[in-house]
């Protein structure tokens, strides 16, 4: 329990944080400004969704901030809802601004009773089964979800007030998308934004004590992004007591948004449940920082980012892999397939049948319609096939 008077100073302490006039880059994902619905905002830590949130929504009449990460906070219950109620009332509040309020127990409560009560609720969270769980099941049909990634690239031009070209997207790639990270510009910053979300949203908040093994995780997949893995060998790789454990951390490790699982193409729902998952990062800079492999490999870079790219812009993908042949990405929208793409970070004479061979044969076999390579920097037409600079995407 918390007293209202305490609450009070807590509310006053944020709304200074939200009210500051620092400028800010402006975010791709456009949110609502009216809306009936409650307006989910979810992500990787540190992305920027607090900021977004305040660009979005400063100056809005009547708004009320509260970050559920204050520790003044900790003692905030469900049964403390009245008090905030009051004082909501009090400041003849319209907008109710809640900060990563899956820290709190049983949140969807508190967000159902004041959308209930007419009040325009926008949340931020960074655990999506969390938030996926209890909006499914408790908020059904009253919010809109809405996924924050870290700068992209038009973002991070922007930042740097950078005209778009080959090298500077290079930068990009090294560097990620991580705001503070640009300003900090040191590497122990990712380490320990990895270290943070692997102990905070995933160790302490599944009870898991071995953080070391978790961090180990993290560091392998980290380090094989691009490539197909199965659960059987990591987990003997690192000496996981069993493979569903291997299952459950790697999900875990999903659903803190640093890494993301990609199926292989099948027809069949049950094969695609079965067959080798490749796995990527939410950003190319955390990757390569806590990866083992990833400093001067560009190709897996690229390939995470136009993965990235696919992702923020709202398309489904899967990979496609025969007895022979593969191709990275196979591009839906919706239930329909609409493209095979092929990433390459340079099409060499060495490289040109391969790479050619795998996006023709998974064209064939997923009925897509249109296929084309994404590369560094080549813009040529090759056998029909547009070959894309992925700096102009």
């Amino acid at each position: 329990m918390i007293l209202k008077s305490q609450l009070e100073k807590v509310i006053e302490s944020n709304k200074q944080y939200f009210s500051d006039n620092k400028l800010h880059i402006s975010r791709q994902l456009q949110l609502p400004d009216k809306t009936s619905q409650i307006t989910v905002i979810s992500g990787v830590r540190r992305s920027g969704k607090s900021t977004l949130m305040k660009m979005k929504y400063t100056g809005k009449e009547n708004s009320l901030f509260i970050n559920f990460e204050d520790p003044r906070l900790e003692q905030f219950e469900i049964e403390d809802i009245d008090k905030l109620y009051d004082i909501i009332r009090e400041k003849n509040v319209t907008y109710l601004l809640l900060d990563e309020l899956q820290n709190l127990e049983s949140w969807e409560k508190l967000a159902r009773f004041f959308h209930d009560r007419n009040l325009k609720i926008v949340i931020t969270g960074s655990n999506s089964s969390m938030l996926s769980k209890e909006l499914g099941t408790k908020l059904t049909g009253r919010y809109r979800l809405f996924e924050l990634f870290p700068f992209n690239y038009k973002e991070f031009t922007e930042y740097y007030n950078f005209k778009p070209n080959a090298e500077n997207f290079r930068q990009h790639l090294l560097k990620g998308g991580f705001p503070d990270y640009l300003k900090e510009k040191s590497d122990d910053y990712l380490h320990t934004l990895v270290n943070n979300i692997v102990i905070r949203d995933v160790a302490v908040r599944r009870n898991i004590k071995n953080e070391k093994l978790l961090l180990r995780l993290a560091v392998y997949l980290f380090s094989n992004v691009g490539k197909p893995f199965s659960y059987n060998k990591i987990a003997k790789a690192l000496e996981i007591k069993s493979v569903r454990t291997c299952i459950d951390y790697c999900n875990y490790l999903s659903e803190s948004y640093l890494l993301e699982f990609l199926p292989q193409f099948s027809w069949s729902p049950k094969k695609t449940q079965m067959r080798p998952k490749k796995v990527y990062s939410i950003d190319t800079g955390l990757a390569r920082v806590n990866s083992l492999s990833l400093q001067d490999d560009w190709g897996r870079l690229l390939e995470n980012y136009v993965y990235l790219w696919f992702r923020q812009n709202g398309y489904d993908l899967s990979y496609w892999k025969s007895e022979h042949s593969e191709c990275d990405f196979i591009v839906k929208s919706g239930k329909n397939i609409i493209s095979a793409v092929q990433v390459c970070w340079e099409l060499t004479a060495e490289n040109m049948k391969r790479e050619m061979k795998g996006l023709k044969e998974a064209m064939k076999d997923t009925n897509a319609k249109n296929g084309y390579f994404i590369t560094y920097q080549q813009n040529e037409t090759l056998d029909k096939f547009k070959v894309l600079p992925v700096w102009k995407l």
